[in-house]
């Protein structure tokens, strides 16, 4: 198969005006040369991300539907460049007082790429599971007072393999990574604005999570110093790009914006990489029932929260 160039693009703060981060955006993905196959952008990456303590019903009003500004003109920039986008952004859901945390896969036409959830459903975007709360050393998150949780782990079909989509603290959950795996991804594309402590384990949880289910990871976070009201957060950047046998083959600088890595990579290095590591032959699924159940809980007085 041909190779294909995988691009994260590390854009910076956000601030309220989504046109002028949308105008950046596309510009970013307009000068990058030589062209991506596929480009994939910092979680709600529009917006600057209000989820951090504020508790206002104003938000809501930032709410788009998927044929909203940010993917319009994410299509828009596709079609032109010619390449697949990953698109986050702040879903309004078809039913009053529903908002998600979503993500669509635009092909390099520019048309939305329907996924395809394990029951063989079908959905126009992939919307985040695992929805954060927290409040520790002066950080807070919010994002269980603002979205609803997504619907399960849809893949999507390219022109050079399926792919899944996870954002942010989706990605602490191996089950998620396993069943995009299972329904037959090559790569998954993972979207965040992650800030704090976890900053020295993103790149190498991303090399593991690739190691682990044998498949490509591109892993794309916000950077800088955001300020939304009064609080200012510090989003830790270091995007990357890693192989299917958890080799790092690109990485983005601590807290620097707008910036782009991009590799170069064989999907067929995944089949190749499976038959020297044998995951999937010698799963035990019959063994891992306590993990699917829902009264599984961690033993009396240990730790069970972590940020995304």
């Amino acid at each position: 198969m041909t190779r294909l160039r995988f691009a994260a693009i590390q854009t910076g703060p956000a601030d309220e005006d989504r046109s002028a981060n949308l105008t950046r955006a596309v510009g970013l993905i307009r000068g990058l040369d030589p062209r991506p196959d596929v480009v994939v952008l910092p979680e709600i990456f529009s917006l600057p991300f209000w989820c951090v303590g504020l508790h206002d019903p104003a938000f809501f009003d930032w709410a788009e539907d998927v044929d909203g500004p940010t993917v319009s003109a994410m299509a828009e920039i596709a079609r032109e460049v010619g390449t697949h986008v990953v698109v986050p952004f702040f879903e309004r859901g078809s039913r009053e007082g529903e908002y998600y945390n979503s993500a669509v896969l635009l092909g390099p036409d520019g048309a939305l790429i329907p996924g395809r959830l394990p029951d063989g459903s079908t959905v126009a975007a992939y919307r985040k599971n695992a929805i954060s709360s927290y409040a520790w050393d002066g950080h807070v998150n919010d994002e269980k007072w603002y979205f609803r949780p997504g619907d399960g782990f849809p893949v999507f079909e390219t022109d050079f393999g399926t792919v899944g989509i996870l954002i942010c603290y989706d990605r602490w959950y191996p089950e998620a990574w396993r069943v995009l795996a299972l329904q037959g991804a090559v790569a998954v594309f993972v979207t965040n604005a992650s800030e704090g402590y976890v900053s020295d384990m993103f790149v190498p949880s991303m090399r593991t999570c690739a190691a682990q289910n044998v498949l490509f990871v591109v892993a794309v976070n916000r950077a800088g110093t955001e300020r939304i009201r009064d609080v200012e957060t510090r989003y830790y950047g270091r995007s990357c790009v890693v192989g299917p046998g958890g080799e790092l083959l690109a990485e983005a600088p601590e807290g620097e914006a707008d910036v782009t890595v991009a590799a170069d990579i064989d999907p067929d290095d995944v089949a190749a990489a499976r038959r020297r590591l044998w995951v999937y032959r010698d799963r035990r699924p019959e063994l891992y029932g306590l993990v699917s159940s829902p009264t599984a809980a961690l033993p009396l007085g240990s730790g069970s929260s972590v940020d995304a």
